[in-house]
């Protein structure tokens, strides 16, 4: 019979096998934290704020449907620049309007280009005064008109090799602020590689990181979308490693690049109507296509010299669209919901939705998307004969959906050589058609004149969810009663929907 002797180790041996184990342990704790998944976001728990960010105060009425809508209660209103000329900082643009009430409200302060293109030999506490100053003075305004500021917010692109510098400020600016006051800033995606971000994040209750437009394609032959829900993934996670509270800033606007007949760069707005763009006849639209999650990208080319919503541009430049669509801030609202954890206070979505701004997806696919949603177009149709004269038929075609219809196209059959009068909105076009019937028994529209035509087409760029179509026409006389009709239409996932009505003409 055996029996087995326990092994006896020096004290020095011991001690470094402890060692060994305790870096084992910590090793695998560490791998542990930074590779486990965390637990996702149900839809319906994630806080929703917006940045509003024009120069006029958005309407209370757009502030309240937004709130409705999404559940959104925290506002992030751009209240001026920070301007810095002839060596001196001075706050500009400051918004004009009332305030928003009934909101807990950020006021954010963003840098001219001339102040960041010498940020690195600006002081850090004058420019921290400057801020504070300007701060103080809206709050005091925000107090005479009833609205409640919680925050500041600061949005300066700074360069990642100054974030030491932007850290000296926003440690200056923060002994300005009563204790009660929220100090945030927003942040680029670039600065997350960076081990100097702490430097700036160690002064802010929480900061924004703008998960979008990292990059302006300065060719036309680069592909580089606003927003990419990879991407967005990606940075999510690296923000959750940070360990400090952060929104997840996601976009939901358009941008227009314009582009010389070499390729080249030119300007980049952000506030052009694309249904004016589509309905341009100086524009040809020459390329259409997606990126991922149904984000648009379309090329136009100008035929002559000409100035569409404001934009100068010459014969063969190249004007290219990036649309957003519900479905790809849809994917992106989940990458966020899956990755971000608990350090997550919300989403923020750039920028608040208003009847008036077509640049932007309205409040209804804001919604849609966030609560992730089925998302679809839902045209309706109705007609009715004019009291006064019956030979006039107002038509009215409205989008009750969640997304846009893209691409609409209304054909509307009547008898040939009927039609005398149409009248379609602005930016809306439309064409009389001859349909006839091929070998093959297909019914094909070909392009002849009103007192031939058989059909009419009605082309719009798109309907945005909400918003509807107003159509009249006159006819030579009295029509029946019913009328068959086609929509052809493209839903955000770039897959086309046709369906075949009847109309019935109420009187």
């Amino acid at each position: 019979m055996s029996f087995a002797l326990p092994l006896r180790l020096p004290a020095s041996r011991k001690m470094r096998a402890v060692c060994l184990v305790i870096v084992l342990a910590s090793s695998v704790a560490v791998l542990w934290r930074v590779n486990r998944k965390p637990r996702p976001w149900p839809a319906d728990k994630v806080p929703v704020a917006f940045w509003a960010w024009r120069n006029q105060t958005p309407a209370e009425s757009d502030v309240q449907a937004a709130m409705r809508a999404t559940g959104a209660r925290t506002i992030f209103l751009r209240a001026g620049q920070i301007e810095y000329q002839d060596g001196k900082l001075r706050r500009i643009r400051s918004v004009t309007g009332s305030l928003p009430r009934n909101t807990e409200l950020h006021l954010v302060y963003n840098a001219t280009r001339p102040l960041l293109l010498q940020l690195e030999s600006v002081d850090e506490e004058l420019l921290a005064t400057s801020i504070a100053d300007a701060f103080h003075e809206d709050v005091a305004r925000a107090r005479q008109e009833g609205a409640r500021v919680i925050g500041l917010q600061v949005d300066i692109d700074a360069p990642t090799r100054l974030l030491h510098r932007y850290g000296k400020t926003l440690k200056a600016l923060r002994s300005h602020l009563p204790g009660d006051m929220r100090l945030s800033i927003t942040g680029l995606p670039t600065w997350m590689q960076s081990r100097a971000i702490h430097l700036a994040l160690a002064h802010v209750d929480f900061w924004v990181p703008q998960l979008y437009g990292a990059e302006i394609p300065e060719r036309l032959e680069q592909r580089i979308p606003i927003s990419s829900s990879t991407s967005v993934a990606i940075q999510v996670s690296r923000a959750r490693e940070l360990n400090k509270p952060f929104y997840a800033g996601l976009a939901a606007f358009s941008w227009a690049v314009l582009y010389n007949r070499s390729g080249r760069l030119i300007v980049l707005r952000g506030d052009m109507d694309p249904a004016a763009i589509a309905s341009d006849p100086n524009l040809e639209l020459i390329n259409e296509g997606q990126f991922e999650a149904g984000e648009w990208r379309l090329q136009y080319k100008a035929r002559s010299d000409g100035v569409t919503d404001g934009l100068v541009m010459h014969a063969g430049d190249v004007l290219v669209l990036d649309l957003p669509s519900s479905e790809s801030l849809r994917a992106s609202a989940r990458k966020v919901r899956e990755s971000a954890g608990d350090k997550l206070l919300g989403i923020c979505v750039f920028r608040l939705p208003a009847p008036d701004d077509p640049t932007t997806l309205t409040v209804t696919e804001v919604a849609a998307a966030l609560q992730d949603r089925e998302l679809a177009p839902n045209v309706t149709i109705k007609a009715r004969r004019s009291e006064k004269d019956g030979r006039a038929v107002f038509i009215n075609l409205e989008n009750r959906g969640t997304a846009s219809a893209l691409h609409f196209n209304f054909q509307l059959t009547v008898p040939a050589g009927t039609v005398q009068q149409i009248q379609v909105p602005r930016g809306t076009t439309f064409q009389t058609n001859c349909i006839f019937v091929d070998r093959a028994n297909v019914s094909r529209p070909q392009p002849c004149s009103q007192n031939r035509a058989n059909a009419i087409r009605v082309s719009s760029y798109g309907l945005r969810p909400g918003a509807d179509l107003k159509v009249l026409i006159v006819f030579r006389t009295p029509p029946k009663d019913s009328m068959p009709a086609l929509i052809e239409m493209f839903k955000d996932s770039g897959l086309p929907y046709v369906t075949r009505p009847e109309i019935l003409i109420e009187e």
